[in-house]
């Protein structure tokens, strides 16, 4: 290998942390850095501590479960603290993902939120759903890609 090539791999492993936090119930772990095809026959829980072995895209492999053979996106995961603010779309947060699918920030959805306090018990069940909502099983997210010629699919 190479002297730039060694100065690379340093890199990379620098930039990635070596374990992360799983912070999504029921997220599914991956044969592939993508969200449909085959998925491994490992599970995960919040609060579990992964080891990381690479990271592709939003993707990383993991050491264990599945010996080195699985991958998780990073919206299951977490090695920010949190309630920190990502300015980077590329480095959002499954909360971030959810505000935004809300069509808000963190700062608007604190303005609507204290705007409308009658609406409490509601965003709180919101909240409560996403926070625990399963993923959508990978046959069904691989006919839906499919149907809709989605990823390359014919």
């Amino acid at each position: 290998m190479t002297t730039r090539g060694i100065a690379l791999l340093a890199v990379l492993a620098a930039a990635a942390p070596d374990t992360v936090t799983v912070k999504r119930e029921g997220a599914r772990v991956m044969k592939g850095p993508r969200f449909f095809g085959d998925a491994c026959r490992v599970e995960v829980r919040p609060g579990q501590q992964l080891r990381l072995v690479e990271r592709r895209g939003g993707w990383a492999r993991l050491a264990a479960p599945g010996d080195g053979k699985c991958w998780l996106h990073e919206s299951a995961w977490s090695d920010r603290t949190a309630g920190e603010l990502v300015g980077d779309p590329a480095a959002a947060s499954q909360r971030d993902i959810e505000l935004a699918g809300r069509g808000f920030s963190e700062a608007e959805e604190a303005s609507y939120r204290s705007r409308h306090p009658g609406l409490a018990r509601d965003f709180a069940i919101v909240d409560a759903y996403l926070a625990g909502a399963p993923e959508t099983p990978s046959p069904e997210l691989s006919a839906f890609c499919a149907e809709g010629a989605l990823g390359g699919a014919r």
